[in-house]
C-alpha cells in the first residue's frame, strides 16, 4: 500500500510539475485541457447545510475572482482533504479547466479536480 501511494504521487509529481503546469493568468488559454494549475488560496465559500458544493478561489477573491476549484461534497471526501487547511496555502489543483455551462465569459474552474496538492515551501 504505502508503495502504492509513493508510486502515484510521482506519478502526479511528474506528470503536475511539468510544462502542462499553468499559472492562473494562463487558465483562459486552457480552456477544454486538463493541466494542472498553480496558486494561492486566497478565499473560499464552503457548503451551507442542505449545499454540497464548495468554492475555492485562486489568486484573487471573489467577486474579482480569476479562477476557481469547484468541488463537491461527496468528492471531498475521495481526496480526503478539509478545505479549511488550504486557506492562504499554494496549491496545485489539476483536472479540465472548463466554465459554467460553457460560457466562455464564465471565470475558469476546474470542477471536481482529479487531485489538489499543496506546495511544499
Amino acid at each position: 500500500m504505502k508503495n502504492l501511494l509513493v508510486i502515484l504521487f510521482t506519478t502526479f509529481s511528474i506528470n503536475c510539475f511539468s510544462q502542462d503546469t499553468i499559472t492562473t493568468a494562463k487558465v483562459n488559454e486552457y480552456l477544454d485541457k486538463e493541466v494542472c494549475v498553480i496558486g494561492k488560496v486566497v478565499s473560499m465559500k464552503l457548503a451551507s447545510e442542505g449545499k454540497s458544493t464548495n468554492y475555492i478561489n485562486i489568486d484573487k477573491p471573489y467577486p474579482e475572482s480569476v479562477f476557481t476549484v469547484v468541488i463537491s461534497n461527496r468528492y471531498l471526501e475521495t481526496l480526503n482533504l478539509k478545505l479549511e487547511d488550504l486557506m492562504g496555502k499554494t496549491i496545485y489543483a489539476k483536472g479540465k479547466i472548463t466554465t459554467y455551462k460553457n460560457d466562455p465569459k464564465q471565470i475558469p474552474q476546474i470542477f471536481n479536480p482529479v487531485s489538489i496538492v499543496v506546495k511544499k515551501e
